[in-house]
């Protein structure tokens, strides 16, 4: 979500793989939208139709524990480009640091407006609290960051711990989700957010890891120069994307064969195929980075080449314009965001269309694939009219930009 790098500038790489982590967080949030029933693994509903259980078992696979390390290992990415921005531009480490002070307390005023007033399950809150830890971390040499991802990733295994044993727990959905109304939705949502920001520093430090993983990334402009990178991008993306689906078998088995844990109720189990799930998921997030970095570059190449008169086929020109499209959404991740938020509070909330109650992971899928695909053509005329999202502007106004101009005067 950061935005201030000049759109013109954008690489193709990180926007896409933001575009497509919108979709994969909007279906992983349905977890916070259906309640009324029982949860398994992963907070599942444990009385779900065949049909449903088949969605689940896709987004356990491919979805949950990998949309929101993909999400923050881009976050430190772009952490990472601020600063080299800055370097060039002959700013300090402290003016630097400074600056995305102001940037990540305007981050996080949106962000609890945003938990408090839409969702619970809200990302900005961590992300602006756990993303200063890393502008400072960038500022100092690789061995720092590497050390923060090192000490931090153990932390994510316990958040994996958590959706392998969730299940036995009987909960049933979040407080919020099933609050009869919108003033008390809001006042629990408030009071969590609240108690998610003074613990943020401690339960979400393990998203440092995926962050410092961007940021080092970034260093090397791992994701931009494609073809410099093009071998060891490769083997990420086959390697990663490969073993963060095997990853995901065990709990995911689970899941399929035993939701309500008859015959597998041992807490050291699901709690283990959890870390697994979760681990796998970072691996995962790494290696569909690098894929759509090559994706990218591609469908670029492609269109360099049928600028000087290369012939293009119908099936050609329309992936090019699906990844541009999805390029689009992600370069107003924050705007789009918030507005799947909304989306998820008009229409499965009980007090205005309530389907959180009445439907289940598949219905909930298809609603929020379409409001993603609904944002795809007005993110594409943003980007064609060259402007930027509506919070995106927000940000920029009340955050300024995160780089002075380079010594000089030049523009």
């Amino acid at each position: 979500m950061t935005a201030s790098v000049p759109l013109a500038r954008r690489a193709g790489g990180p926007d896409l793989a933001r575009g497509l982590a919108l979709l994969g967080i909007a279906l992983a949030n349905l977890v916070g939208w259906l309640h009324g029933t029982p949860w398994t693994v992963l907070l599942k509903q444990q009385d779900a139709t065949a049909l449903d259980r088949g969605v689940d078992v896709l987004l356990a696979l491919l979805v949950d524990n990998r949309g929101f390390p993909l999400f923050a290992m881009l976050f430190g990415y772009g952490i990472g480009i601020l600063h080299r921005r800055a370097r060039a531009a002959g700013q300090s480490n402290g003016r630097f640091a400074l600056r995305m002070l102001r940037r990540n307390a305007v981050l996080l005023g949106i962000g609890l407006a945003h938990a408090s007033l839409l969702f619970s399950g809200d990302i900005l809150v961590p992300y602006a609290v756990i993303g200063m830890f890393c502008a400072l971390l960038v500022t100092r040499r690789p061995i720092a960051l590497i050390a923060a991802a090192v000490i931090t990733l153990p932390v994510l295994g316990v958040w994996g711990w958590v959706d392998g044993v969730i299940g036995l727990g009987g909960g049933t959905g979040y407080a919020d989700a099933s609050a009869p109304d919108y003033l008390t939705a809001l006042r629990l949502r408030a009071s969590e957010a609240l108690w998610g920001l003074l613990w943020a520093p401690l339960e979400q430090i393990g998203l440092l890891a995926p962050m410092a993983l961007g940021a080092l990334a970034a260093r090397a402009r791992l994701l931009e120069d494609v073809d410099v990178n093009r071998g060891l991008l490769v083997l990420i993306a086959r390697w990663g994307c490969g073993l963060g689906v095997l990853g995901a078998v065990p709990l995911t088995a689970v899941l399929l064969a035993d939701p309500g844990h008859a015959h597998l109720e041992s807490t050291l189990v699901l709690g283990s195929l959890g870390v697994l799930h979760q681990m796998s998921g970072v691996v995962g997030a790494a290696g569909l980075a690098a894929a759509c970095a090559l994706l990218a570059a591609h469908v670029r190449t492609r269109n360099s080449a049928r600028a000087v008169g290369a012939a293009d086929g119908t099936a050609s020109r329309m992936l090019g314009g699906s990844v541009r499209a999805v390029e689009a959404l992600g370069a107003v991740s924050l705007s789009a965001y918030l507005a799947q938020s909304l989306l998820g509070l008009l229409v499965f909330s009980p007090y205005t269309l309530d389907l959180g109650g009445t439907l289940g992971s598949a219905g909930g899928a298809v609603i929020v694939t379409a409001g993603w695909l609904v944002m795809l053509p007005f993110a594409s005329t943003l980007r064609r009219r060259n402007l930027r999202g509506p919070m995106e502007h927000v940000l920029r106004a009340l955050a300024g930009s995160t780089t002075s101009r380079p010594r000089g005067g030049a523009r």
